[in-house]
C-alpha cells in the first residue's frame, strides 16, 4: 500500500516492483527479484518459470499492473510458482487500478485419483492401446510431479511422458475448412497421438468444461478424427473424458 499510494497508478510494472524491493528490503526483509527454475521431465526441461518476489525465503509475490481483475491465468500462474519453489503462500497485488488489488493464494499438496466419463469405455473398446498410453503417461506425469500445475504445463509434461513411452504426440496444425474456403494453418493447443486420437487437458471447477469440450470436437472434425480424450485436472480427482 505503501508502493501503491507513492508512485500511484499508470506507471510500468517494473517501477512497482523494484519500488516493492526498496520497500521490504528497508523494513528489514530478505529479497529475491526473479528467480528462476526450471521444470524437467524425463531428462528433459519442458517449461522455465520465472516469479517476481520472493520474501523471506517464504512468500512469493506476483505483481500485475492491469485496469481489470485479476484473471484465471495469474490464479494458475502464482499456484505454478508456488508448487515450483515449494512454498504454502502466495499473493497477487494489482498496482493498475485506483485503489489498491490484492489476492491470497495458499498452496496445499493434494493427491486423488484418476477418474472416468462420458465415452470413455465405448472409446477403449475401439482404441484399447491407445486408451491404455493415456492413461499410463497421465500416470507417470503425477508419479513425477504430483498435482497442482496449470493446464499448458500438463500439457506439456503429458507431451514428454508420451515420448518418454515411445509413443507418437505432437501438437497438430490444422486449416480450418468452411465450405470452399480453407483458412490459415495454426497449431492447436493439443496433443495428436498417433495419429488416430486428439487429447485436450483442461481446468474446469467441476465437471469438464463444456467450452473446452466443444473446443476439442471442433478440433476434432476439421482434423478428421473421430477419438478423443479430455482430461479435466481442475479437481484432485482427475477425470478422462472419452469422446467420441
Amino acid at each position: 500500500m505503501d508502493v501503491h499510494n507513492g508512485l500511484g497508478p499508470g506507471w510500468d510494472e517494473w517501477d512497482y516492483h523494484r519500488a516493492m524491493i526498496e520497500s521490504l528490503i528497508a523494513k528489514g526483509h530478505a529479497v529475491a527479484s526473479h528467480d528462476r527454475k526450471a521444470l524437467g521431465h524425463r531428462g528433459k526441461v519442458v517449461d522455465h518459470f520465472e516469479l517476481d518476489l520472493l520474501v523471506d525465503d517464504l512468500i512469493i509475490l506476483e505483481l500485475k499492473h492491469i485496469k481489470s481483475a485479476f484473471h484465471p491465468e495469474h490464479y494458475t500462474q502464482t499456484i505454478n510458482y508456488l508448487k515450483r519453489w515449494k512454498k504454502r503462500l502466495g499473493i497477487l497485488i494489482n498496482f493498475g487500478l485506483d485503489r489498491l488489488a490484492h489476492k491470497r493464494i495458499p498452496y496445499d499438496p493434494v493427491s486423488g485419483a484418476i477418474h472416468f466419463s462420458g465415452k470413455w469405455e465405448e472409446l477403449g473398446q475401439r482404441k484399447p492401446v491407445l486408451c491404455k498410453r493415456v492413461v499410463t503417461a497421465v500416470e507417470g506425469v503425477l508419479a513425477e510431479h504430483g498435482y497442482g500445475y496449470g493446464v499448458q504445463v500438463f500439457q506439456n509434461l503429458l507431451m514428454e511422458e508420451f515420448r518418454f513411452l515411445n509413443t507418437s504426440a505432437i501438437k497438430p496444425v490444422l486449416s480450418p475448412k468452411y465450405g470452399g474456403l480453407a483458412l490459415e494453418s495454426r497449431e492447436i493447443n493439443c496433443l495428436l497421438v498417433h495419429a488416430e486420437l486428439l487429447v485436450a487437458v483442461s481446468a474446469s471447477a467441476h465437471d469438464a468444461s463444456s467450452s473446452d469440450l466443444a473446443y476439442l470436437k471442433s478440433y476434432m472434425k476439421q482434423a478428421g478424427s473421430s477419438c478423443g480424450v479430455l482430461i479435466d485436472i481442475g479437481n484432485a480427482d482427475i477425470q478422462l473424458k472419452g469422446i467420441l
